[in-house]
């Protein structure tokens, strides 16, 4: 699954391969921001807050299947400092 997120300051996409999630919840542990969380009904993790995610790809490095993929599509769009 596809997750995107296109905030003022930075765009990110989190490409989730819901097959191949074991359920460990690394990634919701991992997690500083708590963008993740754990659905239990479908038996996979998924970027809930993904708003809140600030690329650090830890939840990415923890995953033990693989099947996190975290791609920043544009980092700075509006430049706060650029007016400057």
């Amino acid at each position: 699954m596809v997750f995107k997120w296109e905030g003022q300051q930075f765009s990110i996409q989190h490409n989730v391969d819901t097959e191949r999630c074991s359920g460990c919840k690394h990634c919701v542990k991992y997690c500083d921001e708590g963008v993740w969380v754990f659905d239990k009904e479908k038996g996979y993790a998924w970027p809930k807050y993904i708003k809140d995610c600030v690329g650090c790809l830890k939840c990415e490095l923890a995953c033990l299947n693989n099947c996190i993929e975290i791609v920043p599509l544009e980092m700075i769009k509006n430049d706060p400092l650029e007016n400057y």
